[in-house]
């Protein structure tokens, strides 16, 4: 209540300063009236210089479009830079033009800011453009002078090339390359200059043959070879293109601002001359007048707007600091009401990004199974269901066999997709609704299955075992077997028999399970019962 009376109070207090100023102009306004024709003659003289200056940076504006132009299809870095140096004196020359009367400055400078630092964008993209275009013209020659050397060359090492059929139009695909300006067209030659090669290498070559066509298909559909170049080259001309052609659409709008600014400020200061020249004598008997009727608007104003925005705005500020659902049931269709729409919705995203990181907190970022914080707060429920229903808990805990080798030898990003596959089977696996299934860590996983006894454990342990194996991910550094295996540790705990096994109990028992089937050879499953 005190914060709607301070509300109410600032309220009065802003509109009886309002109805102060206002008197204050309405007596400042009676005595400057006479000299209001001297005024609109002053706005007059200054219309046609103000026309004046738009036309003269319109003209450099003009400059700057056709200097973008070159600069974009520039070929040389000499080019290049010569254009960009008349760009920034013309940059320069804008910078320091400005319309006498512009209301809008500000605005102007903003443009001037926003084309300057796109023509530096322009230029590091064309001085890229140009670089990549002369590594590449470099890098052909090259290529061409090496396939000129197995054509005219006599040495041995060059007979079995020389004599294949296939050799020949493979150099015609080749030479196309720095021809292609559409990337579909350029991918379908690089499809032509695969099938050549491949035709290439079955023509019987011999040891050293084999190895010029190696370095030739490298040099040219490599990472770093031709066609990657040239689609680079492709690339980076589109969006210098692109990029001056958005340069030149600043600058024209700049253009045009400009010149609805000036014809503006000229056409209504001439309009407005006449109009005031004329009505002067009417205006100081109209404004007292006018002076008594506005007062009585403002009063009107005052009365509607605490009956419709203050109270409402308080009645809305109460909802949102009780977090009420009634927020998005505030009635009414203006501002007022699309605010505590606004409201309602930014309370239903918080909620919706709360759910969404407690999702993301229980989740492993690698697998997309449940991760160890999300398995031990399953596991808690297991067990108080378990204990409720006085069934059997069985848990499974999982080790990929010689995982660390996996890894040295195949490398770590072999070794997340060997672990996103053994995770994904395990979800297959472990298929029952009640069932569980998560990441415990590195190359660990567990399993909850729940109201499952000693026979239907060992069963699962060893379908989870055998769909592990069938998966035939190749492991030629493991000691057990040529592809990935998993050592499973089961515990089973029949809550009927005894209520007190915690989490901590069962994972250690079936920890220690595992730990005895990675002892006895791996690649098996080891049982362990809770008594």
């Amino acid at each position: 209540m005190r914060h709607k009376k301070k509300t109410l109070y600032l309220f009065i207090i802003a509109q009886c300063s309002v109805m102060a100023f206002f008197f204050l102009i309405l007596v400042l306004s009676l005595s400057r009236l006479n000299d209001a024709r001297e005024v609109l003659n002053t706005i007059s003289s200054t219309s046609i210089p103000t026309l004046g200056n738009a036309t003269e940076i319109n003209r450099e504006v003009q400059h700057l479009i056709a200097l973008t132009a070159r600069l974009t299809f520039s070929e040389s870095q000499s080019a290049r830079r010569i254009t960009k140096k008349q760009l920034d004196e013309t940059i320069e020359r804008l910078a320091f033009s400005s319309l006498e009367v512009e209301q809008n400055n500000k605005y102007y400078e903003t443009q001037l800011d926003v084309l300057t630092l796109e023509l530096e964008e322009l230029n590091g993209l064309v001085r890229k453009r140009i670089e990549v275009e002369s590594e590449v013209r470099a890098e052909s020659n090259v290529l061409f002078t090496f396939l000129n050397d197995i054509f005219e060359s006599s040495k041995k090492q060059y007979e079995g090339l020389q004599s294949s059929k296939a050799l020949l139009p493979l150099v015609l695909q080749i030479a196309q390359i720095n021809q292609q300006f559409q990337l579909h067209q350029l991918r379908k030659l690089e499809g032509g200059i695969k099938k050549s090669i491949a035709e290439l290498r079955n023509s019987q070559l011999d040891i050293s043959s084999s190895e010029l066509v190696n370095m030739m298909e490298e040099g040219v559909l490599g990472q770093s070879g031709m066609i990657e170049k040239q689609a680079n080259v492709m690339r980076i001309r589109g969006r210098s293109r692109g990029r001056g052609s958005f340069v030149e659409h600043l600058a024209e709008e700049l253009a045009t601002n400009i010149e609805f600014e000036a014809s503006s400020i000229t056409k209504d200061a001439s309009i407005h001359a006449l109009d005031t020249n004329k009505a002067l004598s009417e205006q100081i008997t109209l404004s007292v007048t006018l002076s008594i009727v506005v007062m009585c608007i403002c009063f009107a104003i005052i009365f509607y707007v605490y009956k419709r925005i203050i109270l409402r705005l308080i009645a809305l500020t109460n909802l949102v600091e009780k977090n009420s659902e009634e927020v998005a049931k505030f009635e009414g269709s203006d501002e007022i009401s699309r605010l505590a729409k606004t409201f309602a919705l930014y309370f239903k995203r918080v909620k919706s990004q709360e759910a969404e990181l407690i999702r993301l907190s229980l989740s492993d970022p690698l697998t997309y199974i449940p991760n160890r914080r999300a398995f031990e707060i399953e596991m808690e429920k297991a067990i108080a269901i378990s204990k409720r229903q006085k069934w059997p808990l069985t848990m499974i805990m999982l080790d990929v066999d010689s995982f660390k080798l996996y890894n040295d030898n195949y490398g770590h990003t072999k070794g997340d997709e060997c672990l996103k596959a053994v995770a994904m089977e395990l979800n297959n696996v472990v298929a029952r609704n009640t069932d569980f299934c998560a990441r415990y860590g590195g190359e660990e996983f567990v399993a909850i299955l729940p109201n499952t006894d000693e026979k239907g454990a060992r069963f699962k342990a060893q379908e989870i075992r055998n769909a592990i194996e069938a998966l035939d991910i190749a492991h030629g550094k493991s000691p057990v077997s040529s592809v990935i295996t998993a050592s499973l540790g089961v515990a089973t705990a029949d809550f009927a028999c005894q209520q007190e096994w915690s989490l901590t109990t069962i994972l250690n028992i079936a920890d220690k399970a595992l730990y005895e089937a990675k002892s006895s050879g791996r690649n098996c499953c080891v049982y362990a019962r809770l008594t």
